[in-house]
């Protein structure tokens, strides 16, 4: 009887470390527990940068110049007229942005916030084509592996062009 509950508990234990351990099972509970977040875009990809909100906003302008194909097209709501989708300040503060990703026709929303040293950008929310409303929050909508490659794609095209804008500035 002892062996048995002795390798009960370890199977046990083991599953238990393995489920812990296991990325996509913490994103998943992470998902769940952010139901009680507070805030403006609780569940946004959070990047810090050392720069001013206003040398962030610059380079993102500088950005746009130079990656033109990453601007937004002029956008419709519930298939109807046509809109453009421009960069301007929220009512929470937050400076809101936007980006086109050609190549999966997906509009990206993301958000800037901070003072004279440091800014935070927030990715936010992607809306697949270019009729607004279908909008999937990040870290919330996907699955862990989509939301990862969401995340990565997002690095590499967008905000890592933006970091060497605001390195060279330096």
């Amino acid at each position: 009887m002892t062996k048995k509950l002795v390798i009960t508990i370890a199977v046990l234990f083991s599953l238990s470390t393995i489920l812990i351990l296991n990325n996509s099972f913490l994103y998943e509970v992470k998902k769940k527990l952010n139901i009680i977040s507070a805030g403006s875009y609780a569940d946004a990809e959070i990047y810090q940068l050392n720069y001013s909100v206003e040398e962030v906003k610059d380079a993102i302008k500088q950005f746009k110049k130079e990656y033109s194909e990453f601007n937004t097209p002029k956008v419709s709501v519930r298939n109807e007229g046509e809109f453009e989708l421009i960069d301007k300040e929220s009512k929470n503060h937050w400076f809101l942005i936007y980006f086109y990703n050609p190549d999966q026709n997906v509009i990206l929303n993301i958000c800037i916030r901070g003072n004279s040293t440091n800014t935070k950008l927030a990715f936010v929310a992607l809306n697949k084509g270019l009729d607004i409303g279908n909008w999937k929050d990040v870290n919330k909508d996907f699955s862990y592996k989509e939301n990862e490659k969401i995340k990565e794609h997002f690095q590499t095209k967008y905000l890592t062009p933006i970091k060497r804008i605001l390195d060279k500035k330096e």
